[in-house]
């Protein structure tokens, strides 16, 4: 069964352009920025984006409460250095840790360093979700209430 172009004018729709073009009966009045496409799960999309302004928290708190110490030891010049801890940083082995381990802490708080800013772009699209979503849930409501009237 082919279909022609004249009998997709008949039905009202003149070209896939259009049909693109226009939005959703149920979403005409809401503005194109938050307006909700049909077959997406916005609650889905508001955990995934939630989970990763959790991320960003928690590598920001992991920063600035938890590691901050360890940072802090090498931004400061310790002017009691001596001859002797010199000698102690030196002869730590081949692996360049100390005996309680406090380089690899170091390190690992130099590599932890600026990680939130990796996921902090998800903050602004969890607010956008949350608006996006009521539209949506709105929408959701209203389509199952005329679904119980009939």
């Amino acid at each position: 069964m082919t279909v022609t172009a004249d009998s997709t004018e008949t039905r009202g729709i003149s070209s896939s352009a259009e049909m693109m073009i226009e939005p959703s009966s149920s979403f005409g009045n809401v503005p194109w920025p938050v307006r909700p496409s049909t077959g997406i799960n916005y609650n889905f999309v508001s955990m995934m984006y939630l989970a990763g302004s959790a991320l960003a928290l928690f590598f920001f708190i992991l920063e600035k409460q938890i590691l901050a110490p360890l940072l802090l030891e090498d931004e400061v010049p310790n002017e009691n250095n001596t001859l002797s801890e010199s000698n102690e940083i030196s002869d730590a082995g081949e692996s360049g840790d100390t005996e309680e381990g406090g380089d690899a802490w170091k390190e690992f708080a130099k590599g932890m360093e600026g990680m939130h800013f990796i996921f902090v772009p998800f903050i602004p699209c969890l607010l956008w979700s949350f608006v996006v979503r009521h539209y949506w849930l709105r929408d959701t409501n209203v389509a199952s209430q005329e679904k119980k009237e009939k």
